[in-house]
């Protein structure tokens, strides 16, 4: 078994199942040959592949997995043992409680006894689930009293802890988690995701019917197959295998050839590429409920680099730390890309994203790209800022990204963070400030590029600022003649610019300002007349203005908008 096997990249979803086929061997150490298009890979490193297969996810994906959540608690049973459970109070008796319920739910689900004969453990593990029983203080007691029945606990949970831990308590029960935590997000209905399969071992299941099936395929001698593979167009015997195992991808060719042309179906692929096809999940990267892949198809090596980057920033990512990881880890990609190498050039990119059970496609163009790259600290700058609405927190940088992908300007972002700024509300917490705000504006003036009356990006830079500016002395000069004026004059006013500017109506914006500077006795800016231009350069002048108006920030320089001074 020495024969070599080229794959070549086709769709978005074949790429990223050579993606995964690749991650996998690499991570066994197995030889992967890449061209320009293609790479080239030894039939012998399929043999016992379904092991390489589990034990790629299980390794980078096991704090996702129940038996992590099971095997964790050992090192705080430990610290309380080694303490003579003096450090043991009430809320460790909360957090014991919570994982004995954990544990129990888990044991005794009918997937995970399935593999319990597969375990080589002489315990009877649903016997000790049985036996773990939560406990409870009832008024007249003291936790001091209950420390028998806990330490006794304390004896059932390390038997469970290392039976799971055994090694074949891991292969199997690991296993199980990341086929419904990962495995799942990308193909479901056939073999070990099939609820009618008979095989019990997963890892036999996915050997005979993935690997030695295409094992199989690549041996025979294809002279005499009448059909041609809907991918690779190589020669295959007959028309059994469709994509439909494939999430939200393909049909049922048994009783939906309507969606076929003439009735005819001829949307079936081989046992090798339905291989390729099966190792998509290791090609994508998921963390908190979402998934990327980058389709950065120009070379094999583009490819894999791009999406091990993000890999590695999602999956190495703090745990205390998992707002916008998925976005962090592609904009940290986009950047490492752009500088790995002088000669890279920026060119259109298609993302695909997995969210709540649904693809998600964009392109990103070389202009989103640019700005991407010019923008950075400002990006950065809002990876923390949000707000709680009721009770749902929106992430300002998810939010900013979103529209960027979606080929969007800030607008109506800009808007609403003005908004809840300046309202006073019960069911709205704000975690940002008017630093965030500003570097919403310039982000924005990267992706607008300007309009004509404005000029080029890095004047309409320095023009924001000034606008800006422009806002802060007239709120300046509001409080000199008013001190309580920002409590009802300032906010009157930004409600009624930012009302105009929503309606996109120049005339009214320039009444409320005219209005305003009367009230003060000053001159108005003569620059403030661009509002006139045209819708975006309203946008751009008046939002810039009322973010001024309602608050100041040091020069970007010196912090890069990072400070709130109101």
């Amino acid at each position: 078994m020495n024969e070599k096997i080229k794959i070549e990249l086709s769709d978005w979803q074949f790429n990223a199942g050579v993606v995964g086929l690749c991650n996998i061997l690499e991570h066994t150490k197995d030889e992967v040959k890449k061209g320009d298009q293609y790479i080239e890979i030894e039939l012998e490193s399929l043999k016992n592949f379904a092991e390489k297969h589990f034990n790629y996810f299980i390794e980078k994906y096991y704090k996702t997995t129940p038996w992590y959540r099971i095997v964790s608690y050992k090192p705080i049973m430990q610290n309380h043992e080694n303490n003579n459970f003096e450090n043991f109070d009430e809320k460790s008796l909360e957090f014991l409680n919570n994982y004995i319920r954990m544990a129990k739910d888990y044991l005794k689900r009918n997937n995970y006894k399935k593999v319990y004969p597969l375990i080589e453990h002489n315990v009877d593990i649903l016997g000790l689930e049985r036996e773990l029983k939560p406990v409870s203080l009832r008024k007249e007691d003291k936790l001091g009293d209950r420390l028998e029945d806990i330490k006794q606990l304390y004896k059932i949970i390390g038997d469970i802890i290392n039976y799971c831990n055994s090694k074949s308590g891991k292969k199997y029960i690991a296993a199980k988690g990341v086929i419904y935590n990962i495995i799942n997000n990308g193909w479901n209905g056939v073999c070990f995701l099939n609820p009618q399969t008979k095989e019990n071992n997963v890892y036999r299941d996915y050997q005979e019917y993935f690997v030695n099936a295409a094992i199989d395929y690549v041996k025979s001698n294809k002279e005499r197959f009448k059909y041609n593979c809907f991918v690779c167009d190589q020669k295959m015997k007959n028309m059994n295998n469709d994509i439909g195992f494939l999430n939200e991808t393909g049909f049922d060719v048994a009783r939906k050839l309507s969606h076929v042309w003439n009735f005819n179906n001829d949307v079936a692929i081989c046992d090798l590429c339905r291989l390729v096809y099966s190792c998509l999940p290791a090609g994508f990267t998921y963390g908190y409920n979402n998934g990327i892949f980058i389709n950065n198809n120009s070379s094999v090596d583009n490819l894999l680099r791009t999406n091990r980057i993000i890999r590695d920033n999602i999956l190495n990512a703090d745990e205390k730390d998992n707002r916008s990881i998925t976005y962090r880890a592609l904009i940290n990609a986009i950047r490492r890309e752009h500088s790995s190498s002088i000669q890279y050039e920026l060119q259109d990119v298609q993302i695909i994203r997995y969210v709540r059970e649904k693809y998600r496609f964009n392109i990103l163009s070389k202009d989103i790209l640019t700005v991407i790259r010019e923008s950075a600290n400002e990006i950065d700058s809002l990876i923390n800022a949000g707000y709680r609405e009721a009770r749902n927190y929106y992430n300002v940088y998810d939010m900013m990204i979103e529209r960027l992908l979606g080929n969007y300007n800030m607008f109506t972002l800009i808007h609403k963070l003005l908004m809840h700024r300046i309202t006073e509300s019960e069911t709205i917490t704000t975690y940002y400030h008017i630093g965030h705000i500003m570097n919403l504006n310039i982000i924005n003036i990267n992706y607008l590029r300007g309009v004509e009356s404005v000029g080029k990006t890095k004047d309409n830079k320095a023009l924001i600022k000034k606008f800006r500016a422009y806002g802060h002395y007239l709120r300046e000069e509001y409080i000199r003649k008013d001190k309580d004026a920002d409590k009802s004059k300032i906010r009157g006013i930004s409600y009624r610019l930012l009302n105009a500017l929503k309606t996109r109506n120049a005339e009214m914006f320039m009444h409320n300002i005219i209005t305003s500077y009367m009230y003060i006795g000053k001159t108005i800016p003569a620059q403030l007349t661009l509002s006139l231009k045209d819708e975006e350069a309203l946008g751009i002048v008046g939002y810039a203005f009322v973010t001024g108006l309602n608050g100041w920030i040091r020069d970007e320089n010196e912090d890069g908008g990072e400070t709130d001074e109101n």
